[in-house]
């Protein structure tokens, strides 16, 4: 699905440079569950950027569904993102002043997709049991109802990669577990899911753990 070859990204100001990212190299397969582990400060996020295109490394090679995207055009980026990726964030992400349902169309506007939308918003809500909150509004919902939504909103428009930044961060142990089922249930059905997490439980669920430390990957371990 993914590979990095060597990729660094050096941030700059007018006196000093920082490595974010140094030589990070790995290959993900279709399908495969992947946590991105490592202290606050590691180029966890860093790294989940680049790999949702929303940043370029300033080195290296960056290969997505076999095309290099490294050095892509924001233009070229942008498609690719539609085409190919869901996010689910920490804080949820959601738009107050839209109903659930209509959070969970933003992902199919986005990629200009009108293909059976009101069935497959349906469909989405319904597979994390949502459904019955269609019609509310986020500020009506619990923490984890609205991650819910977010995940039903990745879901909708049956992405190749899900990206997930500490998807349970701000959940109870009950609504994180429900999260991990989802996106392990997502993996099974052959999407490939990323996810950055703290929580060694949570990381436990995927199929392999890669361990980030001042910007190196230190380790890589299969579950």
């Amino acid at each position: 699905m993914l590979q990095l070859n060597n990729v660094c990204k050096n941030y700059r100001t007018t006196e000093v440079e920082t490595r974010a990212l140094a030589d990070i190299s790995f290959e993900i397969s279709a399908g495969e569950f992947v946590a991105i582990m490592g202290p606050s400060g590691c180029g966890k996020s860093t790294l989940l950027n680049i790999l949702g295109l929303l940043d370029q490394p300033s080195s290296g090679s960056y290969r997505l569904a076999g095309e290099e995207v490294a050095k892509a055009s924001e233009h070229k980026l942008t498609a690719i993102r539609r085409a190919l990726i869901g996010f689910v964030f920490q804080s949820f992400n959601l738009i107050d002043d839209l109903t659930v349902a209509e959070n969970v169309e933003v992902a199919l506007i986005y990629r200009k997709d009108k293909s059976r939308r009101k069935q497959r918003i349906a469909e989405a809500l319904e597979r994390v049991g949502i459904a019955h909150r269609a019609k509310h509004r986020p500020q009506q919902l619990s923490g984890g109802q609205q991650q819910r939504v977010a995940i039903a909103r990745a879901l909708v428009s049956n992405p190749k990669l899900i990206l997930a930044d500490e998807p349970t961060g701000n959940l109870d142990t009950a609504n994180g577990d429900a999260v991990m089922g989802y996106l392990t249930g997502a993996a099974k059905a052959g999407t490939t899911v990323i996810m950055v997490t703290h929580s060694l439980v949570h990381a436990a669920a995927a199929q392999r753990t890669i361990k980030l430390l001042d910007g190196h990957v230190v380790s890589e371990t299969k579950l």
